[in-house]
């Protein structure tokens, strides 16, 4: 296990390009920084940026960097932040590659999500107590080319599936939507807000994080063979003494990983729900989790500004 304190913060995401060479980490301290995931005990960044421009929030007195992913070709890495800003650096030289910020609504940006094919970025946020609306973004043009409407709260979680994109708000429900036509064709109704959401790599299986379970649906296909599949049976994987803040599954689907306020990363064989390990790196509470490409590491973060590396070999 590598752990590393580089941010002032909490780590909001971390992340890996598609091959694997990079590693991002953002915070609420508002700094990006990329690493070469080798030598992230060396503490030095390949290139680090102010992703939100110095001095005071524009919300609410928050300036932290929110949400953060790496375009399809690896070629970008995307960042939001609660000062309105949905951001694509060069992921190779740290230049600014553009920017859009958000329409005049209420509160920042606080996740973002890119289409599988890359055609598109979703990003949403928003204010608790009022409703929010997520917005469609053509990385070509950086125009807004949809918005779409329909949860009564803010929205803090965003999942692209190979048939289309998951919300996941604060009125606890998770809504999926067509990339193309920006129709909601599933509305599922929890009892609780969803913390992370993700879809597997073959778009089987959709996860989300309620309080201290892992939830976990399989895709069902429509009986006719025709439409978008939605979510069917229900399983629950228990294990987490805190809340879960995040979960990502493994680049084959067979394992997701999770973790939580109780300071564990834990991992899930997906198809019998057991737990396959818990990781305990003493660092307080931890806040994000995610797979290398190779699906043999995990990265982490931590509430303090905590980034690491866990070999699931060892």
């Amino acid at each position: 296990m590598i752990v590393i304190h580089p941010h002032t913060n909490c780590v909001n995401v971390v992340c890996f390009t598609p091959d694997g060479s990079l590693l991002a980490s953002v915070a609420d301290d508002g700094w990006v920084k990329v690493w070469l995931p080798g030598e992230l005990h060396a503490n030095r960044p390949v290139w680090e940026a102010d992703a939100e421009d110095g001095g005071e929030g524009s919300w609410l007195g928050s300036r932290g960097v929110s949400h953060a992913q790496f375009t399809m070709d690896g070629k970008l890495l995307l960042t939001s932040g609660w000062k309105r800003h949905l951001r694509a650096w060069n992921a190779q030289s740290g230049n600014a590659e553009w920017e859009v910020r958000k329409p005049r609504e209420l509160g920042g940006i606080g996740v973002l999500a890119v289409a599988r094919d890359g055609s598109r970025v979703a990003f949403a946020g928003g204010q608790l107590g009022f409703a929010e609306q997520i917005f469609v973004v053509d990385p070509k043009t950086q125009e807004v080319v949809k918005t779409l409407r329909g949860h009564d709260e803010a929205c803090g979680a965003l999942a692209a599936g190979p048939e289309g994109l998951a919300s996941g708000s604060a009125d606890k429900h998770v809504k999926f939507w067509s990339w193309g036509t920006g129709r909601c064709y599933h509305d599922l109704a929890l009892r609780g807000i969803v913390r992370g959401m993700m879809f597997s790599p073959d778009g089987s299986r959709f996860a989300a994080a309620g309080g201290s379970m892992v939830m976990v649906w399989e895709m069902v296909a429509p009986a006719r063979g025709r439409g978008r599949r939605k979510p069917g049976n229900l399983r629950q994987f228990r294990g987490h003494a805190g809340q879960i803040q995040a979960l990502d599954f493994s680049p084959d689907g067979n394992t997701i990983a999770s973790a939580a306020h109780d300071g564990t990363v834990r991992t899930w064989d997906v198809a019998s729900g057991a737990e396959i390990r818990a990781f305990r790196p003493k660092v307080g509470e931890l806040h994000h989790v995610a797979f290398a490409p190779d699906g043999l590491t995990l990265a982490f973060t931590s509430e303090k500004g905590h980034v690491g590396l866990l070999d699931l070999d060892d």
